[in-house]
């Protein structure tokens, strides 16, 4: 039986807001989670990330839905990977876990929307978890610089680097190809939009 599974990463933060260390989702979306999907896509029906940093603290995750024996398998690749203690010693607060869920489709949707959202949301954010691991990838292809991934000064001005491309193509061009194109597929109908405190709506000067 296919089940939800999720895998989180709790990265060290002092809690002052606004968080600072989002790179470091990065490193471990690019190194950890990408080679995931590479290897066990065809085994994953659903999957996605999950970036937040509340009072529960700076969690990254994997959640993804598969088979209990595949799910171990996902678990295991990911800590026999050669950057895994590197990631774990330097940024984690505890060792990572993997949890079991629910076989509803919905199980990881919020439970406030309504049923047929709730079911259908998991199809959408997969696509944008892969349009997002797409992203990194293909910036990647664009930087010319040779780094030594062994060397963490290296490794994080090399992420910092690539967030800083992906938060500019963000607020430059987020409202035409994501927000446009979602209200067109809607039929141009209008809805809510909540801003969070702290959201910069205007793009920023070069």
């Amino acid at each position: 039986m296919k089940k939800w599974h999720i895998i989180n990463f709790k990265i060290k933060w002092d809690r002052i807001l606004p968080c600072k260390d989002f790179f470091i989702d990065l490193i471990i979306i690019d190194l950890l989670f990408s080679p995931v999907i590479k290897k066990f896509k065809p085994n994953l029906v659903l999957w996605r990330l999950h970036r937040s940093a509340t009072n529960e603290g700076h969690i990254v995750r994997f959640i993804f839905y598969t088979t209990t024996e595949t799910a171990k398998e996902v678990f295991e690749f990911i800590t026999s990977n050669s950057f895994y203690t590197f990631i774990k010693d330097n940024y984690l607060e505890t060792e990572i876990d993997l949890k079991e869920g629910s076989n509803k489709i919905e199980a990881t949707s919020d439970g406030k929307w309504p049923i047929e959202i709730q079911k259908s949301w998991p199809y959408y954010i997969m696509g944008a978890s892969e349009m997002f691991i797409n992203l990194i990838e293909d910036i990647k292809k664009k930087k010319t610089d040779k780094i030594n991934k062994d060397n963490r000064v290296q490794l994080e001005n090399y992420y910092k680097e690539i967030e800083e491309e992906i938060i500019d193509q963000w607020v430059r061009y987020g409202q035409h190809s994501f927000f446009h194109h979602l209200e067109a597929i809607f039929g141009y109908n209008p809805t809510w939009l909540l801003f969070r405190a702290g959201i910069n709506i205007f793009p920023r000067e070069k």
